[in-house]
């Protein structure tokens, strides 16, 4: 009781989400540190390793440290694939001799190879012989996988018009929810506009682009109309792939 849990997300929507959560089950928490009697700290690792930041400081308080029962990192396979663009990644394993020995970390990931596990625990100063492997299916048994035949040239994004039913119109059941991903931020964009054009033009919005350039008031409220049906979906990149927990997907 009264123990303090850490969390860092990658993504501040992913942090709002599981914050939302957590309130669900019973448990207060926040986003940006600011007091002791919190139970579930949620924080991107900008702020958990920024240098003379607030939150240093309270990992330099004897008193905060010694209610933390556990550290536990989101989507870890970010700690070796990030650290390019978002530095304070390679610096998470400082925490290893920031927070008391006793502190136990966990990482977690859905996509976490055994290689890219060995480069974590480098990065994390995690020794074999104090870690425990805890491995899960990830198999989903409605999802399948399913490949197509390109009919059409690669720019004219016209072999993704089947995600818009054929014949729709105003007052037919909408389509299936989905999500396009691509690595390009414009092959993303030119894809909605694409399907955007399958639709009659007051039903045009249904369909959009999602990407890291987005404002983050924009994104949550994104999500929401995605899960409420608001939104069909996106042409998406990586950024949205960690963002939420969608149940219709």
């Amino acid at each position: 009781p009264g123990g303090i849990s850490i969390l860092t997300t990658p993504l501040n929507l992913l942090g709002k989400q599981n914050t939302e959560s957590l309130a669900r089950a019973g448990i207060r928490a926040i986003t940006a540190v600011g007091a002791f009697h919190y139970r579930a700290v949620i924080i991107s690792p900008e702020q958990i390793m920024k240098p003379n930041s607030n939150f240093e400081k309270l990992l330099k308080n004897h008193l905060f440290t010694s209610r933390i029962i556990s550290v536990v990192l989101d989507e870890a396979h970010c700690i070796a694939d990030w650290g390019d663009f978002r530095p304070e990644y390679n610096e998470l394993g400082r925490l290893r001799y920031t927070l008391p020995t006793t502190v136990p970390i966990m990482i977690a990931s859905a996509t976490l190879s055994k290689e890219t596990l060995t480069d974590v625990c480098r990065l994390l100063h995690m020794h074999s012989d104090k870690l425990t492997t805890i491995r899960r299916s990830s198999d989903h048994p409605n999802i399948k996988i399913e490949v197509r035949k390109m009919k059409y040239s690669l720019d004219s994004y016209a072999d993704l018009a089947f995600l818009i039913l054929e014949g729709w119109k105003i007052g037919d059941p909408p389509p299936p929810k989905f999500l396009i991903f691509f690595d390009n931020i414009q092959h993303a964009i030119q894809a909605a506009k694409y399907l955007q054009r399958c639709l009659p033009r007051e039903m045009q919005d249904k369909v959009k682009w999602f990407n890291s350039d987005m404002t983050d008031s924009y994104k949550a409220t994104e999500l929401v109309n995605f899960i409420d049906g608001m939104t069909w979906g996106y042409a998406t990149t990586e950024s949205f792939g960690m963002v939420s927990d969608i149940p219709c997907i």
